[in-house]
């Protein structure tokens, strides 16, 4: 016999197994209470990527959310932008957040939430696209490729908005901001036990690029513009234009 999987709680009704973070496993329901304690300006970050989309989308446009989760920030491009000919599609690989999303996305017909592996999948035309902390959990081998497709979809200037976390460029800013991070989550009322195990859940699981790397691969991916737009302790958002 295998030794049963011992579940420690990460925090906000969540628990998780060491090495073997999920979005499933009844994540969704509590994911976004969780991503908002636990993430610094994230929904300042929704607020940021809506007011960014008015200089890309259009009455006609498509808008893509990679890795939507329960579509959120697709539920707030989608107010923001109310014209009857914009198509919005929602795209995650875990079946329960999509099931959440699609649930959540009924009202608005103009809103597809798809099931699917981005990376697999294909892309129509669009105008913007959104990847809202979604590719650090992706394989390194596969970001390029993703990055490449959704540029080749967009028309020249196109905008993409990357948020992510990201990993400092030496190793003693990496512990400075390590440990501001683990100081910001305690002061959000996490405790110690609970801290330590969404990192040991994490292991293997969440692989955060440096700011440089990500603006690697946003120009490699043919990208002719990247900037910071936001930016605190190690989470970054970037806007890239085609």
């Amino acid at each position: 016999m295998t030794d049963p999987v011992l579940l420690t709680p990460v925090g906000d009704g969540i628990m998780a197994d060491d090495a073997r973070w999920t979005f499933g496993d009844g994540v969704a329901e509590h994911f976004d209470g969780h991503v908002s304690k636990s993430i610094p300006l994230y929904q300042e970050g929704h607020d940021l990527v809506a007011q960014l989309s008015d200089f890309f989308v259009r009455p006609t446009s498509r808008v893509y959310e990679i890795g939507c989760s329960t579509a959120t920030l697709t539920l707030a491009l989608a107010r923001r932008h109310s014209d009857p000919g914009i198509r919005f599609v929602a795209v995650d690989i875990e079946p329960a957040m999509a099931e959440v999303a699609r649930q959540r996305c009924a009202a608005d017909t103009r809103i597809a939430v798809l099931e699917a592996d981005a990376c697999t999948m294909g892309f129509e035309r669009m105008e913007f696209a959104a990847l809202y902390y979604t590719l650090q959990f992706m394989p390194q081998d596969r970001r390029q490729d993703l990055l490449g497709q959704l540029c080749a979809a967009l028309p020249k200037g196109g905008g993409l908005v990357l948020f992510e976390k990201v990993r400092s460029p030496t190793p003693v800013l990496q512990d400075l901001m390590q440990q501001t991070y683990v100081e910001y989550k305690m002061g959000r009322g996490y405790s110690p036990h609970e801290i330590i195990g969404k990192s040991r859940s994490l292991k293997g699981v969440l692989d955060p690029l440096t700011s440089e790397k990500n603006t690697e691969l946003l120009r490699a991916a043919g990208f002719s513009q990247v900037m910071t737009v936001q930016k605190y302790v190690c989470f970054e958002g970037f806007l890239a234009i085609k």
